[in-house]
């Protein structure tokens, strides 16, 4: 028999098992087969039903959407554990009666991956041009132009003073 269970929300581990040969209703509406009562699922969100090979869900053009593994869907063929979503709902489907994945799936734990070491070539580490720390020179240059600025400022400042005093 296959069933749903909801991994989330205040209704969290909540299950709803039904018949190989039934179809399922789900949705806010308490005509659902499976009411989720929740105001992210729309009043009939979306249907469960039989078909060639499995099950497959289709959305009911619900306003929040049916996501199927994180995929937006308007219909899909289900597999064992499938992660759906019904608006914000995330639940699990699980049973005898539903196939397994046609297509492995890996977890990222086991992916390889690859570590890359960078060292400087030659002895010492190059700098790179605009990432150098400044040199004297430029200090001292800096300083002179910020003093020069400032003696100009003063000099309007008193000329300007003469003038309307």
């Amino acid at each position: 028999m296959p069933t749903i269970t909801i991994l989330n929300g205040e209704e969290t581990g909540r299950t709803y098992e039904w018949g190989s040969e039934n179809g399922i209703r789900i949705g806010r509406n308490g005509a659902n087969d499976f009411v989720i009562a929740n105001a992210s699922v729309s009043g009939e969100h979306c249907i469960i039903e039989p078909c060639d090979g499995g099950w497959r869900i289709k959305d009911n053009d619900s306003t929040n959407g049916t996501r199927l593994n994180d995929q937006r869907i308007t219909m899909a063929m289900l597999h064992r554990n499938d992660v759906i979503a019904f608006g914000d709902i995330v639940a699990t489907i699980r049973g005898e009666d539903v196939p397994e994945t046609e297509t492995s799936t890996e977890s990222y734990e086991s992916i390889p991956r690859t570590t890359i070491v960078m060292r400087p070539t030659g002895g010492a580490a190059r700098q790179v041009d605009g990432f150098t720390k400044k040199s004297e020179s430029k200090k001292l240059f800096n300083f002179i132009i910020t003093i020069s600025v400032i003696g100009v400022i003063a000099l309007f400042a008193l000329l300007a003073v003469k003038l309307l005093g």
